[in-house]
């Protein structure tokens, strides 16, 4: 029975994999959330009542004018990149590849310094669409929805529910708890390492450390037992 319970634990690997870290929200548009944003669509005046009936409409209209939803600006100094959600709301028997959005990055001369093309899921009429725009270099921006080949001969527009805008830091190294070893997962390499800890056969400083899981000063069985929780989800 103890053969088996060992064989289990070694099949066990919990992993958290974290390269990159959303902290701050920079900009979102939404009911109640809308102030700075520019609809470019003469004549329409951007409020609460469009946001919610779901007419900010992206398309390119029969005269040539292309009706788009720009960001206030913001800086993104010292940021990689940024994470976009897109709340979009499809007609039905849409066409994904015609209603997909576009992300422009503008800067303070409304020069677009980066595009980012966003894929839409096929057969899915309200959609949480999610992307990352690279900003790194770049200070202050806006940004610039569209949806370049939908048009309105085709009566196929989609609209845009609401946006959320964080800034993204990468390369962020996260510790996670019971990987005692370091390589961004819990299995029984991190029981190995804290019996060894306990036997005085390593010597790597940081391993000793997080030998600690417990956190109570002391390396012992109790360490053990919590990577073990770790693994079989008990903590």
């Amino acid at each position: 029975m103890k053969k088996i319970y060992l064989l289990f634990l070694m099949m066990l690997t919990v992993c958290v994999v974290q390269a990159t870290v959303a902290d701050t929200t920079l900009v979102q548009f939404g009911r109640n959330h809308f102030e700075g944003w520019t609809y470019h669509r003469q004549g329409v005046v951007l409020d609460n009542n469009l946001i919610s009936q779901n007419r900010v409409t992206l398309f390119t209209a029969n005269n040539g004018d292309q009706y788009t939803l720009e960001s206030p600006r913001f800086s993104c100094l010292g940021i990689d990149s940024l994470k976009v959600e897109i709340s979009y709301k499809l007609d039905m028997g849409f066409n994904p590849t015609k209603v997909a959005p576009r992300i422009e990055v503008l800067d303070s001369d409304g020069n677009v310094l980066e595009t980012v093309d966003v894929a839409v899921l096929p057969n899915v009429i309200e959609q949480n669409l999610e992307t990352m725009v690279p900003v790194d270099g770049l200070t202050d921006v806006a940004l610039l929805f569209s949806a370049p080949k939908a048009k309105e001969s085709e009566e196929n527009f989609p609209a845009v529910k609401s946006v959320k805008v964080w800034a993204v830091t990468t390369g962020v190294t996260v510790l996670v708890p019971g990987d005692v070893t370091g390589d961004g997962c819990v299995d029984v390499s991190d029981v190995n390492a804290v019996i060894n800890v306990m036997l005085g056969k390593e010597n790597n400083q940081q391993i000793i450390a997080l030998a600690d899981v417990t956190g109570d000063g002391d390396v012992d069985v109790s360490d053990v037992n919590a990577i073990i929780n770790i693994m079989l989800g008990k903590a």
